[in-house]
């Protein structure tokens, strides 16, 4: 049976992201973004986990590392471009902006070390970490296809770089078009260097976990 102690972080990624899918209720399109998304995965894991009373280590391990990325690539690549700056990116509809891209982050992670590491690891575990990624992905393109498009650029993706209908394209290098809506180098090389920070970001939990499970 679970204590609070052990619960306590999986309760606060629930309001956490409860918070903050209420708030942009009334932006649906936004439940396309990788951002929602992960954090909508990472309060079903927790949700499974109360329920069950299980621990679930390789989804937990999947979603931790999917929401890290949301936390790092807002951080370091969406917010500071945003009008305003980072503070008034993370001020948005109410504060869900920051719910999402900090709040939820930290205590998912911070539950995954403290609570569900305790588990047999194994390098083939790598692939959960970058599943949901590449599941994105194909999504997103799928819709692209349907003709969906986001934001005022009217982009073929949700992010400036998977923006394949900018000047750059898949394939080219165009620097001097880099606007809000493109980086102007081509989706694929970018696609590329996101899978290799996936991989090293699943390696360094990864090998984080085994470290605290060896020490429970």
């Amino acid at each position: 049976m679970m204590n609070f102690k052990r619960i306590a972080f999986k309760i606060s990624v629930l309001i956490s992201t409860a918070y903050a899918v209420i708030m942009l209720l009334h932006w649906p399109i936004g439940f396309t973004f990788f951002t929602q998304l992960s954090n909508i995965y990472a309060a079903a894991v927790v949700l499974l986990q109360l329920i069950s009373r299980k621990k679930y280590p390789l989804l937990k391990y999947s979603a931790t590392v999917s929401i890290f990325i949301t936390f790092a690539v807002y951080l370091l690549v969406l917010a500071p471009m945003m009008p305003g700056g980072i503070f008034a990116a993370y001020r948005q509809d109410h504060y869900a902006s920051f719910c999402l891209h900090v709040l939820t982050p930290v205590f998912t992670i911070a539950d995954f070390f403290l609570n569900d590491t305790e588990f047999r690891w194994e390098k083939k575990h790598l692939l959960y970490a970058v599943l949901p990624p590449v599941c994105y992905l194909m999504f997103i393109l799928v819709l692209g296809k349907l003709g969906v498009r986001w934001g005022r650029g009217n982009m073929t993706a949700p992010y400036l770089f998977l923006n394949y209908g900018a000047p750059a394209g898949w394939f080219g290098f165009m620097p001097e078009t880099a606007s809000y809506t493109t980086l102007g180098i081509g989706v694929f090389y970018c696609i590329i260097v996101l899978l290799l920070l996936v991989l090293l970001i699943g390696w360094l939990f990864l090998a984080l976990a085994k470290k605290t499970a060896r020490r429970m």
